[in-house]
């Protein structure tokens, strides 16, 4: 991500920010979408689209979704797809 975006520093959100920005969602809820679900642009790292299908959170901690990550990716319109997880 620092080399992406040309950056020194990279953290998580703190939980009050995370709720600021999500209308009061809490950590392990925040769906993998961006605009317009969550105004924010959507970053997905590669492994992601590489898998047959995903499961994800989606606003509940104890609630999951399972899709086709092709779907996924029709769906959710990432900002862009780059990998930056190892």
């Amino acid at each position: 991500i620092k080399k992406e975006f040309k950056i020194k520093n990279v953290r998580f959100a703190t939980k009050e920010e995370l709720a600021t920005i999500t209308d009061g969602l809490v950590p392990g809820s925040v769906p993998p979408f961006g605009r317009p679900i969550i105004d924010l642009d959507l970053f997905v790292d590669t492994s992601v689209v590489e898998n047959e299908k995903i499961a994800f959170n989606c606003g509940s901690l104890t609630d999951s979704i399972v899709m086709l990550s092709g779907d996924y990716r029709k769906v959710a319109v990432p900002t862009k797809v780059f990998s930056f997880s190892k």
